[in-house]
């Protein structure tokens, strides 16, 4: 199986890229290994504060993780400067947070050529999204199940003094592999902010 890169350029359309190749055949930005470990394969989508990209952890026989690139469309300094806040307590919130089996890890947060990245624990699975699409409207057994679940990782958020911005069914995946330890939704992708 051949490895492939994906451009870290925020503005690129970040089509795969072969191995060995040193720019990004869309735009011609250099690719790169973050920290000379992760390495980015896919995008996953992005909104108003950044990219996120499903990655291979080379210091882990390429497990897969996921990398939240920070690039704000902001670029007025007062709104840059608290959009970076921001991202810095996601990563504050996420390294208290991830000890919850229901919460993905926050595994790295750090900066690499001018940009902030957070790297997190890839929870293999659906989303919710498309589970409904597949499936149709839920029993009352399957809502109690997912509200059940739910509720479990809201109350932990709360007992931290955060507030969970983007909970929407494509960020609650359903494990594909369920153990008995492990949860069967966990909600993937955070947008957290402090309350007093």
């Amino acid at each position: 199986m051949q490895v492939m890169f994906c451009c870290l350029n925020p503005t690129c359309d970040n089509p795969p890229n072969p191995d060995g190749t040193m720019f990004c055949s869309n735009c011609g930005t250099g690719l790169v290994v973050l920290r000379n470990r992760y390495r980015p394969i896919k995008s996953l989508g992005g909104g108003g504060f950044g990219k996120t990209y499903l990655a291979e952890d080379t210091d882990k026989l390429n497990e897969h993780c996921v990398i939240k690139q920070f690039a704000p469309q902001v670029q007025e300094t007062g709104a840059l400067n608290k959009a970076t806040e921001l991202f810095e307590q996601q990563a504050k919130r996420l390294q208290q947070l991830g000890k919850h089996l229901k919460i993905p890890a926050l595994l790295a947060y750090f900066e690499q050529d001018n940009r902030l990245y957070l790297v997190q624990e890839f929870i293999d699975g659906q989303n919710l999204l498309v589970e409904l699409q597949q499936q149709g409207i839920f029993n009352e057994q399957k809502v109690r199940e997912l509200l059940l679940d739910l509720l479990d990782i809201l109350k932990t958020v709360h007992q931290y003094k955060v507030i969970h911005r983007d909970i929407k069914p494509e960020n609650i995946i359903r494990r594909k592999l369920q153990l008995k330890s492990m949860a069967m939704f966990v909600i993937a992708y955070f947008q957290l902010i402090p309350y007093l």
